[in-house]
């Protein structure tokens, strides 16, 4: 028998000997004294109930030591105990842990956990967390958590989560989150906000939000604070959505028809709010040549209230001008600054300068003509290396916005 093999039986051994002798203690007790036994010993030992909320057949103990549930100095009564200390070679089960419980593999308590908790592969408790967690794939929890999780894959919870919790793939709570989640992935609460939410992909808040949300993705309903990510979405918010494309459902929106010096016709997209908007927008050169003129792009901008019904508009944009097809890099980047006046509330007229910098492909002999209906004038007209060239005018740009 090898030396593993000794422990083992050793520890059994040891286990029901100590449990045989109790029971005879306490047989010998009831029939001398008519005592009643302890609430623990009526229940039924080897019943395993890991998610069980009746804990009245639990005793409090200081320190435990197992190799699996119910192969340890509690024996078949593991799950009837609270520790103090609870160290497990693979894993353990308890009716909960007060100090700290440590596992090569797992731990899993039916009741409260308080203190530190520590696991090769999962924490499972079926009360309240107030301490720490830490497991190398995940921690779940059936009750509120109160301090700080830490997870390779998971953090899951069915109640409230007052702390930090930081998972390399994803965060999950029903309830109300009060901290912070950071999550390589996903960060999921299905009710309201107070903190912050980090996130490689999806931060996803269903109730309002007070603190910030940053990753790829952002969802929520009202939000006090702001948003930063490639696409925001809000029913409100009160602070700014800073991505590629953000949506206010309660914000800014307009749709624009609007002339400039090089093309006549331009079609554009503003979202967000006006104190920070995303403009999409394209244009077109109607004529009867079969390669027709026409352009793509995007831009930022903000809109402060100037009056009653005026506002100032301040954006930049860049958009690719092409002939038919888009052969080679032709962008044109704008400065714009202009007034606009709302002559009613889903209609405003618009109109300013702008200030026009072109970066072209000096090789492609195929560009677009710039100015067909205008005789703009071209200042520094300058060749670059890597065949590049580079203009610069000044413009205009008119139109109207609706909605």
């Amino acid at each position: 028998m090898n030396t593993i093999s000794k422990i083992l039986a050793a520890f059994l051994f040891s286990s029901l000997l100590g449990l045989e002798t109790q029971a005879f203690q306490t047989q010998s007790d009831s029939v001398g004294s008519k005592q009643k036994p302890l609430a623990f010993q009526k229940s039924e030992p080897f019943r395993f109930d890991p998610f069980g909320k009746d804990l009245s057949d639990t005793t409090s103990i200081g320190f435990q030591f197992s190799f699996v549930p119910y192969v340890g100095t509690n024996g078949m009564y593991s799950g009837n105990m609270v520790n103090d200390y609870s160290f497990n070679l693979l894993g353990g089960y308890s009716a909960g842990t007060r100090k700290l419980e440590m596992a090569g593999l797992f731990n899993i308590n039916r009741g409260d956990m308080t203190g530190v908790q520590l696991a090769g592969l999962f924490n499972q408790v079926g009360g309240k967390v107030a301490g720490v967690q830490l497991a190398g794939l995940f921690n779940s929890n059936l009750d509120s958590v109160e301090g700080v999780q830490l997870a390779g894959l998971t953090n899951f919870s069915t109640g409230p989560i007052d702390g930090v919790q930081l998972a390399g793939v994803m965060n999950f709570s029903p309830k109300k989150v009060d901290g912070v989640q950071v999550a390589g992935v996903v960060n999921f609460t299905a009710s309201a906000l107070e903190g912050t939410q980090v996130a490689g992909v999806l931060n996803f808040a269903a109730r309002e939000v007070k603190g910030s949300q940053v990753a790829t993705v952002n969802f929520a309903n009202k939000v006090n604070g702001f948003q930063l990510g490639v696409f925001n979405y809000s029913d409100s918010i009160s602070g700014v959505p800073v991505g590629v494309f953000s949506f206010v459902r309660a914000g800014y929106h307009s749709i624009e028809l609007s002339v400039n010096e090089v093309l006549p016709l331009n079609l554009a997209f503003r979202t967000g709010k006006r104190e920070f908007y995303n403009i999409f927008f394209a244009g077109l050169r109607p004529e009867s040549n079969e390669q027709v003129t026409w352009s793509f792009g995007y831009g930022l901008g903000t809109s402060p209230k100037l009056g009653k019904k005026t506002y100032l508009n301040i954006e930049i944009s860049s958009e690719q001008l092409s002939q038919g097809g888009m052969h080679a890099l032709n962008l044109i980047n704008r400065g714009y600054i202009g007034a606009e006046f709302k002559a009613t509330k889903n209609f405003a007229i618009f109109a300013g300068p702008t200030a026009n910098f072109r970066v072209y492909d000096t090789s492609y002999a195929f560009h677009p003509e710039l100015f067909t209906y205008t005789n703009t004038k071209i200042h520094n007209d300058v060749y670059h290396p890597e065949d590049l060239g580079s203009q610069f005018w000044w413009g205009f740009k008119a139109g109207f916005r609706f909605l």
